[in-house]
């Protein structure tokens, strides 16, 4: 079990975040992703619930080739929370711009259950398919502004 709960949020301002770290990642299939970040490229296995089950650095020639097969493509920049190392905060770019989601984890369900969100964040979306890049991966543009719409406040 997956222990973290997603929010929304609609601006960084006022939020003590780091600097960004940005990510770009591709599909290629329901199990395989790549990512850059820092110039460092990386390639994940996925199991069916989305959690790597193995993570390997790969050349940039590499990268470059399997993302010409890729069906999706996520460009986000990732912040810390500077006053809870337990949450990071993913601002989307490009196609899925508008969605900013604060991640927060946690070491045991109890604490989980227990957490009272910071007075900053939003609408809970841990069980939308807007709280993991996979699911968000296969929405189309429509499908997308759709969903994030049930969540931001004009």
């Amino acid at each position: 079990m997956r222990l973290t709960r997603r929010f929304i949020i609609q601006s960084l301002n006022n939020v003590n975040v780091s600097s960004p770290i940005r990510y770009e990642r591709y599909y290629i299939n329901n199990n395989l992703r790549i990512q850059s970040k820092d110039n460092i490229f990386e390639k994940e296995i996925l199991n069916k619930e989305n959690a790597i089950i193995e993570k390997t650095n790969i050349s940039e020639d590499e990268f470059n080739q399997l993302k010409k097969d890729a069906y999706s493509k996520i460009i986000r920049d990732s912040y810390l929370y500077l006053d809870d190392n337990r949450i990071s905060i993913k601002k989307y770019l490009g196609q899925y711009k508008g969605l900013i989601r604060v991640e927060v984890k946690f070491n045991s369900i109890d604490e989980m259950h227990s957490y009272k969100k910071e007075s900053w964040m939003g609408t809970e979306i841990t069980n939308s398919t807007l709280a993991f890049d996979k699911h968000l991966s296969k929405l189309s543009e429509q499908e997308f502004l759709l969903e994030l719409n049930k969540y931001i406040k004009e």
